[in-house]
């Protein structure tokens, strides 16, 4: 089986789509799914499903809902979907849920960074990124589980993202990656990292004052926004930048390793827009 939630839900068994019927079914299976291994009661799945104010009949109906759902996955055993006191608990094997496989890349590659393994951590991080299909949660209606979830998602999402321009700074692909950040700065502008990372890039393919423009921009940005003037690190690197700092000057560039083709994946997804990169997936 394969339960996938960095998208529309989606279910598969041996690669062929298990139906889930649209509505409270899926609000119950992105519960379950996300809170995997853990006891969830009827109290909290009918307020996920319904809100703070769920219906008398709530508790019965969700009893209902976990017999179709079983019934949908093929789980006439009670093996998926377990009944314990006081609620039910869904098991997921290791690489049946995209949102945990994305959790060990990202794990993965932050070790990898941390040692210095940069052609490591850019692969792990774009294998993880891989696995996004669109908003989390597309087409699962709840509130709670958008207020809650979704944001979270995508914030692990965004510092798989920095770690892996990180990464590719690191590795000299400094121009590969401006267009990219010219986006994500403007979809994310108070994320300094982000900003420090255009600069950066932009420096490095000799624009030292589109870097510096750059700079400008950003501090603009939060004193507009927030008050506040760029913290600590921005300004450090605007300052070296200044002082044209030797330690800034672009590593020898190191083309991504692949031995498969490439796969046009999903940046991100706001409203109507939409980038899409061309990353190397590992076989």
């Amino acid at each position: 089986m394969e339960f996938c939630l960095l998208g529309p839900l989606a279910v598969r068994r041996d690669g062929i789509a298990v139906p889930i019927p649209p509505g409270k079914q899926r609000v119950l299976l992105a519960a379950l799914l996300l809170d995997a291994g853990r006891v969830i009661s009827l109290d909290e799945l009918a307020e996920t499903m319904w809100g703070p104010a769920p219906p008398r009949s709530a508790r019965v109906t969700v009893q209902n809902y976990v017999k179709r759902l079983r019934s949908a996955l093929g789980d006439a055993g009670h093996a998926r979907i377990a009944t314990q006191p006081g609620g039910y608990v869904i098991s997921v094997a290791p690489g049946e849920l995209d949102v945990s496989r994305f959790g060990a890349l990202l794990a993965s590659a932050r070790v990898a960074a941390g040692a210095g393994r940069w052609d490591l951590a850019a692969r792990e991080a774009r294998a993880a990124l891989s696995l996004w299909r669109g908003e989390p949660l597309a087409d699962v209606d709840s509130d709670a589980l958008a207020r809650c979830e979704t944001p979270r998602l995508a914030e692990m999402r965004l510092q798989a993202l920095e770690l892996r321009i990180d990464a590719d700074l690191h590795l000299g692909r400094h121009a590969e990656v401006i267009a990219e950040l010219r986006w994500l700065t403007g979809a994310h502008p108070l994320c300094e990292h982000l900003h420090a990372q255009l600069m950066l890039a932009l420096y490095r393919d000799d624009r030292q004052g589109e870097a510096l423009a750059a700079y400008r921009q950003a501090r603009r940005l939060l004193v507009d926004e927030l008050g506040v003037e760029p913290g600590a690190r921005l300004r450090e690197l605007h300052q070296r930048m200044l002082a044209a700092d030797p330690a800034l000057a672009a590593p020898r560039a190191r083309p991504a390793v692949t031995d498969g083709p490439g796969l046009m994946v999903p940046a991100w997804r706001e409203g109507p827009s939409e980038l899409w990169l061309l990353v190397a997936v590992p076989r």
